[in-house]
C-alpha cells in the first residue's frame, strides 16, 4: 500500500510538532538520533498524511503552511511511519570539500533547498535519497505547488551512504543557489519596511539577477552583495547605468584601489537618484506570511 506524509521544516513555524500532538497526528523528529535531536521545536517533522474526507483540520494548516513558506513537501512511498523516517536520517549530514571533506548539517527540508539539491546530484546519488518514494511534490519559494518528476534507475551499484558527498563543483552549486535567499534575509533586517511592501515573486527574482553583478565583479562577501542590492533596490536597477557603477563593474574588485564597500559608502547622491525605489514600481501587495521566509542555511555541524 502506498502512503502519503508530508515533511514539514519546522524551524519556519517553531513548535508544530506540538500542534500535531493536540491534533492526534502521527510523526516522527527527523532530528532524532542526531546531536540536534532536543531541537524539536524546530525539527524537520516527518508526518502521516491523513486522508480522510472531508479534509481534517491538520491538513488544512499544514497546505496552508505550505503556500506561505518553503516549507513543505509530500511523500509517497510504501514505507511504514519509521521505516521512511530511518531512511531520512541517512541524509542529515552531507561531506562537502570545504577543508578537506568536512561534513556539514544540511537543510534539504527547506523546499528552497530541495530542489536544487535534487537537480545538482548524479543520477546515482538522487535514486538513493529518492530509494523508496514513489512520488513528490513540494511548495516552492513563491508558494506553488510543484512535482517533482521520478526517472527510473538501476538500483544495482548505487553509491554506499551516509554520508552524501558533494563534490566542488556540486558544493559551488548549492551555495549559489543560496546567495539571493541569504541577501534577502539580510536585507529585511536592514529596511524591514520597505521590503514588506514588495511581492517575493518580484524581489527574488530582481535579487538573484542583480547579484551576478557583484558576483561578476568578484564581490564574495555578503554585506558587499547587500550594499550593492540595496543601491539596485532604491534605483529599481536604474544605477547599473549610471556612470559609476558601469566604470566600478567593468573590472575585477580585486584590480581597484578601492573596496568594494568604501567605494559603495563614497558614491554620489546622484546615483542614488538614477532611478525609483522597486517598491514604488511595483503594485502587487506580497501575501501574508510571504515576508518572514527566513534564511536558507547550510549549517555546519
Amino acid at each position: 500500500m502506498i502512503r502519503r506524509y508530508a515533511i514539514i521544516d519546522s524551524a519556519q513555524r517553531p513548535r508544530f510538532h506540538e500542534r500535531l500532538a493536540r491534533l492526534g497526528v502521527p510523526y516522527r523528529s527527523l532530528f532524532e538520533g542526531h546531536a540536534e535531536a532536543s531541537l524539536k521545536d524546530i525539527a524537520p517533522l516527518l508526518v502521516e498524511y491523513p486522508e480522510t474526507t472531508p479534509l481534517p483540520k491538520p491538513v488544512a494548516e499544514i497546505e496552508a503552511l505550505g503556500s506561505t513558506k518553503p516549507a513543505v513537501s509530500f511523500w509517497w512511498s510504501a514505507l511504514d511511519l519509521e521505516t521512511l523516517a530511518q531512511h531520512f536520517h541517512v541524509f542529515h549530514l552531507v561531506k562537502v570539500p570545504e577543508k578537506g571533506g568536512r561534513e556539514m548539517l544540511l537543510r534539504w527540508y527547506d523546499t528552497r533547498v530541495l530542489p536544487e539539491l535534487l537537480s545538482l546530484m548524479t543520477p546515482a546519488q538522487r535514486a538513493v535519497f529518492l530509494d523508496h518514494v514513489q512520488q513528490l511534490h513540494y511548495y516552492d519559494r513563491f508558494g506553488e505547488r510543484q512535482e517533482w518528476l521520478l526517472m527510473d534507475v538501476p538500483l544495482e551499484g548505487l553509491p554506499a551512504l551516509p554520508p552524501l558527498q558533494l563534490d566542488e563543483t556540486q558544493y559551488a552549486r548549492l551555495l549559489d543557489a543560496c546567495e539571493p535567499d541569504v541577501a534577502i534575509a539580510q536585507l529585511r533586517r536592514v529596511i524591514p519596511d520597505e521590503m514588506r511592501r514588495l511581492p517575493y515573486h518580484v524581489l527574488h527574482p530582481f535579487v538573484a539577477l542583480h547579484m551576478q553583478d557583484t558576483v561578476a565583479h568578484g564581490v564574495d562577501q555578503v554585506d558587499d552583495h547587500v550594499q550593492y542590492l540595496l543601491l539596485a533596490l532604491y534605483t529599481s536597477g536604474g544605477c547599473r547605468n549610471h556612470p559609476a557603477v558601469r566604470e566600478r563593474l567593468a573590472g575585477k574588485s580585486d584590480d581597484c584601489d578601492l573596496s568594494f564597500s568604501d567605494w559603495a559608502l563614497s558614491l554620489s547622491e546622484d546615483v542614488w537618484l538614477s532611478g525609483t525605489p522597486l517598491w514604488e514600481t511595483s503594485s502587487a501587495k506580497a501575501p501574508d506570511g510571504v515576508n518572514d521566509l527566513q534564511d536558507m542555511q547550510c549549517k555546519e555541524s
